[in-house]
């Protein structure tokens, strides 16, 4: 709900109040220039002159909690200086369209603007706020260098670069877990296909695998979100891999061969719920997956140690998740990460690999200054590449929350000082890389870093979703969107029998307008660059 003009004033007052310039020296701030002799912003050619740069942040990891004062904040101290700039920088949060808004109407367009979304930027673009950065990157080679093409390319819009890829994505989180202390226990391999996975499911649910004498385990869980969608990039782990075994996706739109693919209609679709359909009629499925419709419900079926196999968080033997295994089920079981089985086709996919969503970006206001439009360039290429500020963006203060030995960075365990007085850092932590294991403090790391590479490995190319989800002129879009949630969640569960397909698709062709979305995302697709 849109908050009253009056409350975000106010609002709006009191966070520009936390960034209000002061002094102060950083004293454990890095000298990111002293090596070369001059700042990164005279590095990059721009002049000597001391700008004023505004950032509107709507990107940082802890967008409610405010900011401290300068003297305060040794990571905006270090930022300053090593850039020859003033920074005053406005958290966005859950209203952060309201903030801009207000800001714009305010005349005070910030110089330096993120998005968490593309189709948010595309919107501000086209009403004429975010400037075409294609001009001024040329002075910036090394900033382009500094990010993977494929999150590079969703930048583009209408033939222009309209941003730099912000926070990065972290890809193949999930991934297929298996019970060992099972598998060993009923003298079973490692399932590599559908029917050897129905097997194991099935002997996991009836051989009583913990030998409690009970009928009280299960092959398999899953969860349905409360959009009750089935699969697709935003619905829930556990069904959402069975159909990928299938090289299909609900909701999910592809380019194959130089043609849009909706799979909603793929043929490989009913295969995959008849699958699905199989699993759930031999009563291996934990049949709580209709209730569960969060990532912690599911994690909780984990800790009791009552399902043999589960897509989960990579993170799993971290000692902080071992330890609520054994809290909450009586033991910690000998979970190993596996490949994803191979479907029938050969796909052998676990998930897809990260959309670029979030970028930063200049407004066209601070390119009517060219001198501040490069400083304010010069600044976001400092948070991207610059390796000794690094440190300081992704881990904050040193001796606080990080150490340094022998160039080696260490974070400090949080017990040590009070953490929600130093969360504000986290508001810079939007640089760190994917994979990062300092950032995410793993415990474990051989293990935790081992899972991350399998998981990795089997990440689908996807330069599509959700792109073509931005059309506002789709007036179907959510009516279909329904429908296809409505039938699959049938088709699975047997309200709908699997020999109506065809009448399911027709309707779907006819009512919802499936082949004009898909001449809708041909022509965007096209205009994209994606689509020749």
């Amino acid at each position: 709900m849109r908050k009253r003009n009056a409350s975000m004033v106010l609002a709006l007052t009191v966070i520009l109040g936390t960034v209000a310039a002061g002094c102060g020296k950083a004293d454990n701030s890095p000298s990111a220039s002293s090596a070369a002799g001059q700042s990164p912003a005279a590095s990059a050619g721009v002049d000597a002159a001391k700008y004023k740069i505004s950032f509107f942040n709507s990107i940082g990891y802890r967008l409610t909690t405010p900011m401290p004062t300068k003297d305060q904040d040794p990571i905006r101290q270090m930022i300053e200086k090593d850039n020859n700039i003033d920074l005053d920088m406005v958290l966005g949060g859950e209203s952060w369209k309201d903030k801009l808004n207000l800001l714009i109407s305010s005349n005070q367009i910030p110089d330096v603007v993120s998005f968490p979304d593309r189709a948010s930027a595309i919107k501000y673009y086209d009403q004429g706020l975010v400037a075409d950065l294609d001009d001024v990157l040329k002075g910036f080679p090394d900033l382009l260098k500094s990010f993977d093409p494929s999150r590079l390319e969703p930048m583009k819009y209408k033939g222009h670069m309209i941003g730099i890829p912000a926070s990065e994505g972290v890809g193949g989180v999930n991934g297929w877990w298996i019970n060992n202390t099972w598998l060993k226990k009923l003298n079973l391999s490692v399932p590599t296909n559908p029917q050897e996975l129905l097997n194991v499911m099935k002997a996991f649910t009836f051989n009583d695998p913990d030998g409690n004498g009970k009928n009280d385990t299960y092959g398999f869980v899953a969860m349905l979100p409360k959009d009750g969608s089935l699969g697709s990039n935003s619905g829930g782990n556990g069904f959402q891999q069975i159909f990928w075994m299938f090289g299909v996706q609900p909701n999910f739109v592809d380019v194959k061969d130089g043609k849009v693919v909706v799979y909603n209609s793929d043929p490989k679709m009913k295969e995959a719920l008849q699958f699905i359909k199989d699993m759930i009629d031999a009563k291996v499925v934990d049949p709580d997956w209709v209730t569960i419709d969060d990532g912690l419900k599911r994690d909780n079926k984990m800790y009791q140690g009552k399902v043999g196999i589960m897509i989960e968080d990579w993170r799993r033997l971290e000692p902080a998740e071992t330890k609520k295994m054994q809290d909450t089920g009586g033991s910690v079981p000998d979970w190993k990460q596996i490949a994803p089985p191979k479907g029938p086709y050969g796909d052998q996919i676990l998930d897809t690999k990260p959309f670029q969503q979030s970028l930063i970006g200049i407004s066209k206001e601070a390119l009517k200054d060219p001198g501040k439009a490069k400083r304010a360039m010069a600044f976001i290429q400092y948070l991207y590449t610059n390796k000794d500020a690094y440190p300081y963006l992704a881990y904050g203060i040193k001796d606080k929350t990080f150490t340094m030995t022998n160039g080696q960075p260490k974070l400090i365990d949080k017990s040590t000082y009070n953490e929600k007085e130093v969360e504000w850092r986290y508001n810079y932590a939007f640089v760190r890389k994917a994979n990062d294991g300092v950032y995410f403090d793993f415990k474990n790391p051989d293990v935790t870093n081992a899972n991350q590479k399998i998981n990795t490995s089997y990440l689908k190319d996807n330069n599509v979703n959700p792109r073509v989800f931005d059309d506002p002129s789709d007036a179907m879009a959510q009516d279909r969107l329904k429908y296809v949630n409505e039938m699959m969640l049938k088709f699975v569960t047997g309200k709908e029998p699997l020999s109506n397909w065809d009448a399911y698709v027709k309707t779907l062709q006819d009512k919802f307008k499936l082949n004009d979305a898909i001449a809708n995302y041909t022509k965007q697709l096209q205009g994209d660059g994606i689509i020749k």
